[in-house]
């Protein structure tokens, strides 16, 4: 009698210390999950209309806007395409402003620096990338309504060659550059009424903000 109930004693002792093993380690697994890190800032993703193979192809290195006050600043960042055939940007969207252009800067002969639209969009090669830096290739966001503020988020769309999209965010930070104009005769595609000289391109670092 006594040999049974200690038999049957052990049986439910064991099987009580595996239900509660067994918790234990998935309370373990659960808590692992939570502590997972999340993306890196600045990894870029394809859109929902836009998980095409030209998409997944592309990364996004540093993306960041000019803070302003004013209606227009620049995009800018480093594009990378990892594939093995070349991707053109054709056209770029912004969660802010009214208008949008893919620019490119032009040394003139005197030394000084115009901007203008990048005709056909940004080539990238095979296994290449685009710099998208003040004083050089970059995109305009013009029409804007509200500031932007150093730390503020602003999502950007590229629209590819084959139709699909790229998505990423970009942060707001402040930087110094120098005045460039928009074309050889200072205004916008000849007269378009945004003839006002498009500051801080001028090629200085950005500077990181107190909000980042």
């Amino acid at each position: 009698m006594n040999s049974t109930f200690n038999f049957t004693s052990t049986k439910l002792i064991r099987r009580a210390s595996a239900l509660i093993g067994a918790s234990l380690l998935a309370v373990a697994l659960a808590g692992c999950a939570s502590g997972a890190p999340a993306d890196t800032p600045g990894t870029a993703s394809a859109g929902a209309t836009g998980a095409s193979e030209q998409v997944q192809q592309l990364t996004i290195t540093d993306p960041w806007v000019k803070a302003t006050e004013g209606e227009m600043t620049g995009a800018f960042g480093t594009i990378t395409n990892t594939g093995d055939a070349e991707i053109t940007i054709v056209d770029a969207s912004a969660s802010v402003g009214s208008m949008f252009e893919l620019h490119e800067t032009i040394v003139q002969s005197d030394g000084s620096s115009v901007m203008q639209e990048k005709d056909g969009g940004y080539v990238l090669p095979a296994g290449g990338e685009l710099k998208l830096e003040p004083g050089h290739d970059h995109i305009m966001l013009m029409g804007l309504d509200a500031p932007i503020m150093p730390g503020d988020e602003v999502t950007v769309t590229l629209t590819l060659g084959d139709g699909s999209t790229f998505e990423y965010v970009a942060v707001a930070k402040e930087y110094t550059g120098g005045m460039e104009t928009y074309a050889p005769d200072g205004s916008l595609h000849g007269g378009s009424g945004h003839g006002d000289p498009h500051s801080g391109h001028g090629g200085a670092e950005p500077t990181e903000s107190a909000h980042e």
